[in-house]
Formats: structure tokens, C-alpha cells, sequence
């Protein structure tokens, strides 16, 4: 690939447009074009702005990558929206070559994803006990229990029996479910903005958590609103330790925002109108140790904080894809 060095850094679809910003280089070889693929699209479209001073990209990559990016609006046909697509780069030499998924690579580096990689590592160097994961079931066939070690044992608990459901149960009841210190490892995927009581369930992992027990969880600080009326929660990198702290029993190994988003409100004011420039992530991740027991309780029962069931529904398919 003539050693094309490239990354999208944005591309969000708004209607019938899709702002795409990044940037690419080859050292030793002018770009003389680059267009964007759609193959839902008749032809490629060029990047009329690429060349736009790159003083980032030259600092981090290479001293003379230094008018390498582009940043516009191009058409986005309506069979292209929420499809992959890849860049066409054009040399000087009239050769070309066609990037991977832009998808595939917009992901990489992400925070929150190596959050849940640096998890999976430290689970690697446990050789025996139990993972609990709360939320697990299969919906619209999404699991990540084969991606966790089949030396360690696997607990899948829900509030709803389904695919990869073990243990049908409520979170915030963990201790009436498992005995003290069941599990080595717990985790949960897009369920605490779900859970009445988050703080309660914190409580409870550390009693079903063997000492140095790991937690990771992955939950959104911004995402719309979803499983109505079991819709409580987001939350910020800046959330976790006022759940994991030594009170509870835990200490903070890592924190991480990622999948980055722009808030776009529908009427515009002087109080919103800058809010699409200001940082907002889909996704809030941590990993925690239990380094000590709790004496903390709420005696709150679920059926107390919300009326109703957990709907059933496939409603919600996890942004994550680990």
C-alpha cells in the first residue's frame, strides 16, 4: 500500500450527508486525490478539501505530513447509511490503492474497547475460577462469552430467561442469588443504564466477589433513550468512583470514555449552539478490584424504586462490538 499511513477520525451520517474527517500519507509519494467508496453508491466521490493543514499529523507521524487532512460534507446515498465503506488514494505516479474498512479502523486506539482488551488480558493470567456476567443474554444473537477464557468458568445471570441465560435473576438481589465470594471476574455489557439502583449492585458484586476479584463495566454517558420504561442512568468517567471506592470495597484500576459523539440539539439557542463542538462519548468503561468487604447496605427492594416489568424486547442492539 505504498506505506499509506491514514486514519478517519469522523464520520457521522445527518440525513442525506455524512461529515468525514481525517487524514492520509505516504511518505516519498504525492497523494494527488483521495475519494471516498460507497458501495451502495454508482461511483466514487472526491475529497475536494484534502490538503488542509495537518500540524497534529506532522507532529505525531511524519515532520512532512503537514497539509494531509480533510474535513467536508459529502452526499451519503440513503441505501449507504450505517454501511462501511473505504478511501480510493491517488499518486502522483497515476498508481492508486484502496484503504481496508473504515469502520474496522476508526475503532482502533479507542479507550473504552481497550478497556474491555485490557480486561480480557487480565482475566488471561487467572488460572482457575468464575466469570459472572450480568445482562447476558443473546440478544439479537450478541455474545461475548466466547471471547472470555475457557479455563475460567462462565455464569451468565439476566432478568429474563433467553439465549445464554444460566441464572434468571435480579441484579440488585446478587447475594440471595450466589454464595459469598462465588466469582473471580464479573462484568457487564449496556445493562447499569438499565439498573434502578446502580449503587446497590455494586454492593452486592462485592459480596459475590472473591477477594481481588475484577469488574469491568461498560455502560453509556450519552445514547438515546432505550428499554422504556427501564431507562435510568448515563454516566461520565467521572461516575465510577463515587460507586468504586473503599467504602464499597473496591479501588479503580481504569477508567475510559469512547465511540466518541457530537449532541445536536433541534432548536438552537445561544445556550446549545456550541454544544455539537463539546466532548461526548457513547460509551463510559471501568475496571475495579474488590480489595476489601463492605458493610454497606440498601435495603431498597427493586419492585419499591420501579413499577413494572423489564420489557422483553429487542429493542437495543449494544453499540459495542468487541
Amino acid at each position: 500500500m505504498k506505506g499509506l499511513k491514514w486514519k478517519v477520525d469522523e464520520y457521522a451520517s445527518y440525513f442525506d450527508r455524512m461529515r468525514l474527517r481525517g487524514w492520509c500519507f505516504a511518505a516519498g509519494d504525492d497523494i494527488v486525490r483521495v475519494e471516498v467508496l460507497f458501495p451502495a453508491s454508482a461511483g466514487p466521490q472526491q475529497l475536494s478539501s484534502y490538503g488542509l493543514p495537518s500540524p497534529d499529523v506532522a507532529l505525531a507521524v511524519d515532520p512532512n505530513a503537514h497539509h494531509v487532512r480533510f474535513d467536508e460534507w459529502v452526499a451519503l446515498p440513503a441505501a449507504q447509511r450505517g454501511r462501511d465503506f473505504t478511501l480510493r488514494v491517488h499518486f502522483a505516479d497515476g498508481t492508486a490503492t484502496e484503504t481496508p474498512s473504515v469502520a474496522d479502523t476508526a475503532r482502533l486506539g479507542d479507550p473504552s474497547h481497550q478497556c474491555w482488551y485490557n480486561f480480557l488480558d487480565q482475566l488471561a493470567v487467572i488460572e482457575t475460577g468464575s466469570i459472572l456476567e450480568i445482562g447476558s443474554r443473546a440478544r439479537s444473537a450478541v455474545s461475548v462469552r466466547q471471547l472470555l477464557p475457557a479455563k475460567l468458568e462462565y455464569v451468565g445471570l439476566d432478568l429474563l430467561a433467553g439465549p445464554n441465560v444460566d441464572v434468571v435473576g435480579d441484579a440488585h438481589n446478587l447475594s440471595g442469588l450466589f454464595p459469598a465470594r462465588r466469582f473471580t471476574a464479573a462484568l457487564a455489557r449496556s445493562v447499569f443504564e438499565h439498573l434502578a439502583m446502580p449503587w446497590k449492585v455494586v454492593i452486592e458484586l462485592n459480596r459475590v466477589l472473591e477477594m481481588g476479584g475484577i469488574v469491568f463495566i461498560t455502560t453509556h454517558q450519552t445514547w438515546v433513550l432505550h428499554e422504556e420504561p427501564w431507562d435510568f442512568w448515563r454516566f461520565s468517567s467521572h461516575t465510577w468512583p463515587c460507586l468504586f471506592n473503599r467504602e464499597t470495597g473496591f479501588e479503580i484500576m481504569e477508567v475510559a470514555h469512547g465511540e466518541p459523539a457530537r449532541i445536536h440539539p433541534m432548536w438552537d439557542s445561544p445556550i446549545v449552539r456550541d454544544m455539537p463542538a463539546h466532548p461526548a462519548f457513547l460509551s463510559s468503561a471501568v475496571i475495579a478490584r474488590k480489595i476489601g468487604e463492605t458493610s454497606l447496605t440498601w435495603n431498597v427492594p427493586t419492585p419499591s424504586a420501579v413499577k413494572g416489568h423489564y420489557p422483553p424486547g429487542d429493542l437495543e442492539r449494544p453499540p459495542h462490538s468487541f
